[in-house]
């Protein structure tokens, strides 16, 4: 008896629309085994996966092909041609294979054969006939998608946490917007996922997994930036709130025996090697003091080892932050002027009206899909290199720790706990770096 592979695939597209189950695709390859007399050997799905994708991509393929090298198989079943391939490259290095180990395959619901010069012509012409209908729906797919982007519509019914699709638009889902704006607040306060899940469980009865966290505090569509469209969805935070997250989320903060709580955990980097220095107890456990791991590791090499107490770099930092906020806003003032200088808003509106007026003139015939397609590219490549020149000349937003700093911060700052002062200098300061000669250097977090 023939050992044969059962071969099945399918596309979320194609199950939605075509109904293309995988389950039926099996059931009938089963039965045309029975049928002719065929040993069942081995059965390989790709789940999900379009047939336009390389063949390198898809792992039940390639884990067919392994077991067509080991001579584990004689045919290779499947129920149309198109469930093989729909790229004529693609079909020919893997025929390369099959033909080297003496494999040949079948689509049990069409007629074809490979042995015959006419029969291979037939295939070939099978199979780029297929591949141009999936290279036209894949056109047009993009060009829906295109629309769509334009008309702020989401590209699919999948929403975001605390999120809901209404009349076509993505707004903020009432069951769960104060949750989920309580979430990002408190985050930023503390910069501690797990803390951050225990308040909204507490304080809410929301239950935030990890994993989900992570990736809401990753995702920008929380500033309105959805699909490569800004404005796709109405913000939770703001955009340099969103950068202040991803700057916390890199500030490493382990937790400590004992919950220990050091003021700068996370903030603190060596000036000469740039690893994050650790807050460390002296013997007595009565005072903090930060130094350098890589001074103690003989591959690392670093030089600095100063230990530093908490103490001094919290005073030098509270005596000299009102005049570096001062300096700070001066180089604010000088930025401002530069923008006003090299203003490109004016010059991106413009770009963005061509864009879309490029759209209507390819619905409209007056150019073909090449002629659109480079026009489009050019402006996006246009569009990205002046909001990139814009974005250089902004300037920093010092409001928030202005705010902060309000009369009387010093006093507040004195009467609360140490995770509350924790939490105020992971608001203020962005990181803070220690040299050997004990010399302290820090930057706000604008």
């Amino acid at each position: 008896m023939k050992r044969a592979a059962l071969y099945t695939r399918v596309s979320t597209e194609e199950q939605a629309r075509h109904g293309l189950s995988l389950a039926d695709q099996l059931e009938s390859l089963k039965q045309y085994a029975k049928d002719h007399d065929i040993l069942v050997s081995g059965i390989y799905t790709d789940e999900g996966i379009s047939a336009r994708k390389r063949y390198v991509k898809r792992p039940a393929l390639l884990r067919l092909l392994e077991d067509v090298k080991s001579d584990k198989i004689d045919i290779i079943l499947f129920i149309k041609l198109d469930r093989w391939f729909r790229n004529v490259s693609d079909y020919y290095e893997v025929q390369r294979v099959l033909d080297s180990h003496g494999v040949s395959w079948q689509a049990t619901e069409e007629d074809y054969e490979t042995v015959t010069a006419s029969g291979r012509f037939k295939v070939n012409i099978m199979l780029s006939v297929a591949q141009d209908e999936a290279d036209r729906t894949s056109e047009r797919i993009k060009f829906v998608f295109d629309g769509k982007r334009e008309r702020r519509e989401p590209l699919t019914g999948n929403c975001p946490t605390g999120y809901k699709i209404d009349e076509k638009k993505l707004i903020k889902d009432p069951a769960k917007e104060s949750a989920v704006s309580a979430f990002f607040q408190k985050f930023m306060r503390c910069g501690s996922i797990s803390e951050t899940q225990s308040f909204i469980l507490e304080e809410y009865g929301v239950r935030i997994e990890y994993q989900l966290a992570s990736k809401m505090l990753d995702s920008p569509v929380y500033y309105g930036f959805y699909y490569g469209v800004d404005d796709m969805a109405p913000p939770y935070i703001t955009r340099e709130e969103y950068g202040r997250i991803q700057s916390m989320r890199n500030r490493v903060q382990r937790k400590t025996r004992e919950n220990r709580v050091y003021l700068f955990s996370g903030l603190i980097l060596c000036g000469e090697c740039r690893t994050r220095m650790g807050g460390r107890k002296n013997t007595r456990g009565l005072s903090s003091f930060y130094n350098c791991p890589g001074h103690y590791i003989k591959r690392a090499g670093c030089e600095n080892k100063t230990n530093l107490s908490e103490r001094i770099i919290e005073q030098y930092i509270l005596d000299s932050l009102e005049c570096k906020v001062q300096e700070v806003k001066a180089e604010i003032e000088e930025i401002s002027k530069a923008e006003k200088e090299k203003d490109y808003t004016p010059v991106i509106a413009s770009a963005k009206t061509k864009l879309s007026r490029l759209k209507d003139l390819y619905v409209n015939n007056f150019i073909d899909m090449d002629e659109y397609r480079k026009d489009r590219q050019s402006l996006l490549e246009k569009i990205e290199e002046l909001e990139c020149k814009q974005s250089k000349c902004v300037a920093p937003d010092l409001t928030r720790i202005e705010r902060i700093l309000s009369e009387g911060w010093r006093a507040d700052y004195e009467s609360v706990d140490r995770k509350s002062k924790r939490d105020f200098w992971r608001l203020i300061l962005k990181e803070i770096r220690i040299f050997p000669d004990r010399h302290i250097e820090y930057d706000l977090d604008i």
